[in-house]
């Protein structure tokens, strides 16, 4: 049973019990007395909703007698979009965040399989602030990837990197000594990987320690969050592969926020620095 089952029961209760009373309370009533009540909108389930169900179309706004309207129960949609029935809900039930939960609290309670479409997986990989957007990114975004590569020519027998030319180079003198100086690799910057849902940030389980906890008592003030190192998203596998292989060749990877309700597939041509100066109409410097 996962954590604050019975929670959630109490508040199925509780809005059961609620639904039950407005309406035998509404219906008992005069017509007088009953545009005399004053009303609130709530959010309430227009349908049954079964456990895990996504809310999203089946909960909307209904006027309620303010007296019998749960303490805390939602009023807005806002902030309900991407939550999940914690248990199953019943048509007509006023909505309260106690019967609701998260795709991340849901994953956190060691359940993360059950947020992967099928013929999908997840997948980490690591982020820092600047590839991560400033921290911005969330889960639910879709992102796109942008890898930079690092050529350097080898030699195809030994697979070292090789000098311009060896033993000798050939020179308006005749023959001269190869330089056998390092090969600065050649970068070309790529978008790769497109409209890629992000399932979490940082760690799936992140619980205070008894000493953080004590600090934050004696403080009052909550303790600091630890900045994410990681990024759990959803690709096929075959994608999996990609990124695996892009990050153990350390090739540099930055994400890019895609707006909502975005999922346009964008052809680009791969960026090196030939491209900037010709499109920039960047000259040489003179050495």
């Amino acid at each position: 049973m996962r954590r604050g089952r019975i929670l959630i029961l109490l508040g199925l209760i509780l809005a059961i019990g609620t639904a039950a009373a407005v309406y035998v309370v509404v219906n008992s009533m005069e017509p007088s007395q009953t545009s005399e009540i004053e009303l609130e909108e709530v959010v309430v389930a227009l349908q049954p909703i079964a456990e895990e169900e996504a809310i999203e179309g089946r909960i909307g706004l209904v006027a309620m007698p303010k007296d019998y309207v749960p303490d805390g129960s939602y009023r807005s949609l806002d902030g309900t979009g991407d939550l999940l029935a914690a248990g199953p809900i019943p048509q007509g039930a006023a909505i309260h965040p106690s019967m609701l939960i998260s795709k991340v609290e849901l994953a956190q309670e060691g359940e993360l399989g059950k947020l992967v479409e099928p013929g999908l997986v997840a997948v980490a990989f690591p982020v820092n602030e600047l590839s991560s957007v400033s921290y911005g990114i969330q889960p639910g975004d879709h992102i796109d990837v942008l890898m930079t590569f690092f050529f350097t020519d080898i030699d195809q027998e030994t697979q070292v990197a090789e000098p311009i030319c060896a033993p000798l180079c050939p020179g308006a003198e005749g023959e001269v000594e190869a330089s056998l100086g390092e090969q600065l690799p050649r970068p070309a910057a790529q978008l790769t990987l497109q409209d890629i849902q992000v399932l979490g940030v940082g760690r799936w389980a992140q619980t205070l320690t008894p000493e953080q906890e004590q600090a934050q008592a004696e403080s009052g003030e909550p303790v600091a969050v630890e900045l994410p190192e990681f990024i759990t998203v959803m690709v096929t596998p075959q994608d999996a592969l990609v990124l695996k292989l892009a990050r153990e060749m350390e090739a540099k990877i930055d994400l890019a926020v895609r707006a909502e309700d975005d999922a346009q597939q964008f052809t680009t041509q791969q960026v090196t620095l030939d491209y900037i100066l010709a499109r920039f109409g960047i000259s040489l410097p003179t050495r």
